[in-house]
């Protein structure tokens, strides 16, 4: 199923932007020889596969987790040796949790816990070990919150938080540090983009204006005080406005035309990789900040490789100019490295991690214990 952006409840316009939410990747590090890669089978349910810091396992294709999923899950580490995964259950609106930690998984590798929500979409975050924040987009348009505190979830295993608002975009999180959170989405009235933070309590919704933005906007953080927040208009072109500590920067355009607002990433502070798919040909096109200038140039791209059919996924090694980029095509899961000085295996070229397809069952990995960390058994 295809989703045309092409209205606001007051403001009316024809927007070229087509979000494609069939395919989707969500990612996770807990360290630099760590890589974790979820994405959405064709049958629904979560294909992993993931990188030991010497090679790809399962070795052949792609494990599949006992997980249907509606939309796409949210991925998160908060420490070494940890995954928590969040989705809302495909007959439901419920919001599912499972976790890998201490070499196995909970609750169980056949079970998830339901912590209720009755959302659309969803977001995570962490801002330290055993704290998540998970927060999700209702029916009405409406955010809602909750957190796993360390010890319980507040407000309770099944409650949630009413953030209020009224959006048409997913929520996006972020945090810079131990206790702060901050959520961005896109107005469903103006579709500018609103923003609140948590720090020893709420603050109200407040307009950073912009747009009108279509999608679903990104943030990102490089560290204390810095926040990056990003968005498309109906043509498909990136806007950025950041905030410094003291102010926020004035909303500047990047230039592309891009299906959905491009995936961000800092490995190190004033760093910036972003890579996005391009609106007419689907293939990936990406530029950097080195911390004094855009590249290839304000609104200039790079073009990488393609053709893609999802959007990108991205991880970066910290303190290190190292890139993974991973994208969907046919159904096959496809990644491109950027090593620090060229593209990996090529500049339009791409490896395949496996056919989504023709996932293993977790029968079929529980058995071959050389190849998977399911059922509770990480070799």
């Amino acid at each position: 199923m295809t989703r045309y952006v092409t209205t606001f409840s007051i403001l009316a316009f024809t927007a070229k932007v087509v979000l494609a939410r069939d395919t989707c990747l969500s990612t996770a590090s807990w360290s630099n020889e760590r890589v974790d890669l979820f994405a959405v089978a064709p049958d629904a349910h979560i294909a992993h596969k993931f990188w030991t810091g010497h090679d790809w396992q399962p070795f052949n294709g792609l494990e599949r987790l006992p997980a249907e999923v509606q939309g796409c899950p949210s991925v998160l580490s908060w420490g070494e040796g940890r995954l928590d995964i969040f989705y809302v259950n495909e007959t439901g609106n419920n919001v599912l949790h499972k976790y890998f930690g201490g070499g196995s998984w909970g609750p169980s590798w056949e079970d998830a816990e339901d912590i209720g929500g009755h959302v659309v979409a969803l977001s995570s975050a962490s801002w330290g070990a055993n704290r998540f924040d998970v927060v999700g987009k209702t029916n009405n348009g409406s955010y809602t919150h909750k957190a796993w505190t360390g010890e319980s979830w507040f407000p309770s295993k099944t409650a949630w938080e009413d953030l209020r608002g009224n959006f048409f975009s997913d929520p996006a999180t972020v945090s810079w540090g131990p206790g702060r959170l901050d959520i961005i989405g896109l107005d469903a009235n103006s579709g500018s983009l609103f923003h609140k933070y948590y720090i020893n309590g709420w603050s109200e919704w407040e307009d950073l204006g912009g747009g009108p933005f279509v999608g679903n906007p990104v943030a990102t953080s490089w560290g204390e005080d810095r926040l990056d927040f990003w968005a498309i208009n109906s043509d498909g072109e990136l806007f950025h406005t950041y905030w410094d500590g003291h102010s926020y920067s004035d909303w500047e355009s990047l230039g592309g035309e891009f299906t959905d607002t491009p995936k961000v990433v800092h490995w190190k502070p004033e760093r910036i990789d972003i890579v996005g798919r391009g609106l007419s040909s689907d293939i990936y096109h990406g530029k950097s900040f080195d911390g004094s200038q855009w590249l290839p140039s304000v609104t200039g791209w790079f073009d990488l490789a393609g053709p893609f059919d999802s959007e990108p996924a991205l991880v970066s090694k910290r303190d290190t100019n190292f890139l993974y980029v991973f994208g969907v095509h046919d159904h096959d899961v496809r990644l491109q490295i950027w090593s620090g000085s060229d593209w990996q295996p090529g500049h339009s070229e791409t490896w395949s991690l496996g056919q989504l397809s023709s996932a293993h069952s977790e029968i079929r990995i529980y058995n071959d214990r050389d190849q998977s960390v399911l059922g509770g058994i990480e070799s």
